[in-house]
């Protein structure tokens, strides 16, 4: 079991890294690859995560999506957003 966190960045909601462990293989995985599960929190919320991978590999994935979170509620870009639509454009 690895422990790790993220600097926080002057906010108590941001998301951190708080559990990567080795965990068994999930319904539908294949049986020969080495899978871990990730947990991120915020404050009282918590995302659970699976992935397959070496336990660097599997952090450095938890790390990215904590990153992508904390940059989605600061208001900025995200690779995860969708583009914003145009307000008060009609078609017709």
């Amino acid at each position: 079991m690895q422990e790790t966190s993220n600097v926080e960045m002057g906010s108590a909601r941001q998301f951190r890294v708080m559990l990567v462990e080795k965990t068994s293989v999930p319904h539908g995985g294949a049986e020969d690859d080495t899978w871990y599960r990730y947990v991120l929190s915020s404050g009282c919320s918590a995302i659970t995560g699976w992935r397959r991978g070496s336990l660097q590999e599997v952090t450095q994935h938890a790390t990215r999506c904590t990153e992508e979170l904390n940059a989605r509620s600061r208001g900025g870009t995200s690779s995860w957003s969708p583009r914003r639509k145009k307000v008060g454009s009609s078609a017709g």
